[in-house]
């Protein structure tokens, strides 16, 4: 169980959020709303613990299950920790679990009287784990993250070896097997195929705790929540029943508020033209007139707020300077994590203009492929080339190159010699003008991805290189995005999931990972975007 009461939620000088009050109970399932920047995340981090709130209080009884949006892993302290010990470790099974096998290690080279102490601190322990549950838990968490999309050999992986998608599956796991009370998560199915999206509703469906969840992926939100709080202007309004019913009951209540508010307005506009015509009449009617008048500044008082109508993200790409015929070539690539082998002689040969999509399954190397197209990883064989004028924009899906403790200003100052005149004017292009003094590390996700394409926008580059670029984006900010991919005449390398971006963008050729083919993009290839 979960309870909020009265609290308000600021971020530096800013309120986000104001006596907000609401209770999440077992069986509730409620999904959070709001335009990328409207508190939702914020609100979530504060519901878990992970930010204080500036008043108010939060009630939480039972075990609290929280997904970030962010895929680091930053408080684990054993960097050697497998997928499946980290699963584990929601129950407290997978600490057990490392100590047998460090016993286990140490056994391999002790003498014997040594070994027989390391028999039975191994057998203790064995003893405990089976009591724990242990080995019944293992084979659940492994199915867990099969459902998923981590299996086999991932399971063994480091976690801090994994990709940004593959370490967000693994923490989902965890989460779902730790036999939670209740559930946070935020956009739960970044990074997830289409079968993995699937199992997730069901489980969400069946899940007996309170649910609070934030995502974009609307049929996740009709499926699996049966109730729905936005956030706008800063307070929260609840419905009952799924995202389709609520997109509907809010034009309802517009609505009515309008007709509410016309009717106050033209209310106060009779009176105040009363006041005008008898304030300088006689005693009488003076006196009536100022009365009317504090009936007046009651009324303005009490008038029902209408939300201004929200501005749009307007993104367009500076028409770039021309490249050479092409702009990147690579030749004979690999790359591996110690005894991982991403990929091997990898070719990716691009024209100039042209869009290609790089598609493979989780964990075939597609986001490392972008990396070292980008200059920010190194291959361990083959070699790149740029063309003659490329300069590349690189995006990347985890947000590295927005740093905690910068002012979303000076993040734009770092890419641009511009004018700050203009470097405003850009943010403002992105909804972000009222935050160009905020330390860019507390922005939303969405945020972050606003201000990461407004510094790839001001490089003007003519090769694009953008690794998820729709994650965490609201429907009107992933349109607004396509639009201006469409009209740019530069060249694209893109690694989406995102089946209808993907459609709608219409790319030229597509390399097929871990393989490293390329080959035309075909309509039967939206089946294997969905299952990237």
């Amino acid at each position: 169980m979960l309870i909020a009461r009265n609290v308000s939620i600021e971020v530096g000088a800013r309120e986000l959020l104001r006596d907000v009050s609401f209770s999440l109970q077992s069986g509730d399932k409620i999904g959070l709303v709001g335009h990328n920047g409207a508190g939702k995340t914020t609100l979530i981090r504060t519901l878990a613990g992970e930010l204080r709130e500036a008043s108010g209080e939060i009630v939480v009884s039972g075990k609290l299950g929280y997904l970030s949006q962010e895929a680091a892993l930053s408080e684990i302290e054993d960097r050697q920790i497998t997928a499946l010990e980290r699963i584990l470790m929601a129950r407290d099974i997978g600490s057990l679990e490392r100590r047998m096998e460090s016993v286990r290690r140490d056994m391999e080279d002790a003498d014997d009287e040594e070994r027989d102490k390391l028999i039975h601190r191994y057998a203790r322990l064995d003893d405990e784990f089976g009591a724990a549950g242990g080995y019944v838990a293992k084979a659940e968490a492994t199915r867990f993250a099969a459902a998923l999309g981590v299996a086999g050999e991932d399971l063994e992986q480091p976690v801090a070896t994994m990709s940004g998608g593959q370490r967000r599956r693994v923490e989902l796991a965890r989460i779902l097997f730790g036999e939670t009370d209740t559930l946070l998560l935020d956009e739960p199915t970044n990074h997830l195929d289409l079968d993995a999206k699937m199992w997730l509703m069901d489980f969400l469906s069946r899940y007996a705790g309170g649910l609070l969840v934030i995502s974009h992926d609307l049929a996740l939100l009709d499926k699996s929540i049966t109730s729905v709080l936005a956030t706008e202007g800063g307070t929260l309004d609840a419905f009952r029943g799924n995202y389709s019913f609520y997109l509907s009951e809010r034009e309802t209540r517009r609505t009515q508020r309008l007709r509410e508010r016309k009717h106050q307005d033209a209310k106060i506009a009779r009176l105040e033209e009363g006041i005008r015509r008898f304030k300088g009449s006689s005693e009488k009617l003076a006196k009536r007139a100022r009365s009317w008048e504090t009936r007046v500044d009651k009324l303005k008082a009490t008038r029902t707020e209408i939300a201004a109508s929200r501005r749009n993200v307007a993104v367009r790409f500076p028409q770039p300077e021309t490249t050479g015929r092409t702009p990147i070539k690579a030749d004979g690539l690999g790359k591996a994590y110690g005894d991982n082998l991403v990929f091997l002689d990898v070719e990716v040969d691009i024209d100039r203009g042209e869009r290609m999509i790089i598609v493979g399954l989780n964990g075939a190397g597609k986001t490392t492929l972008l990396r070292i197209l980008a200059g920010v990883e190194t291959t361990d064989l083959g070699e790149v080339t740029y063309g003659l004028r490329a300069s590349v924009g690189y995006y990347a899906q985890e947000h590295e190159q927005i740093h905690a403790g910068t002012s979303v200003i000076d993040h734009m100052r770092a890419v641009s010699g511009a004018p700050d005149r203009e470097l405003r004017s850009v943010l403002g292009h992105f909804l972000l003008a009222d935050k160009v003094d905020q330390d860019a590390g507390t922005l939303s996700g969405g945020e972050k991805t606003k201000l990461a394409l407004a510094q790839v926008v001001m490089g003007q580059h003519n090769l694009l290189l953008l690794d998820e670029p729709t994650n965490n984006l609201d429907p009107q900010s992933k349109e607004a995005l396509l639009d201006a991919l469409t009209q740019y005449v530069g060249t694209l390398i893109l690694v989406s999931h995102d089946t209808d971006f993907v459609e709608q963008l219409v790319p030229d050729r597509a390399i097929l990972m871990p393989d490293g083919d390329t080959v035309w993009f075909e309509e039967e290839l939206l089946e294997m975007v969905a299952l990237t």
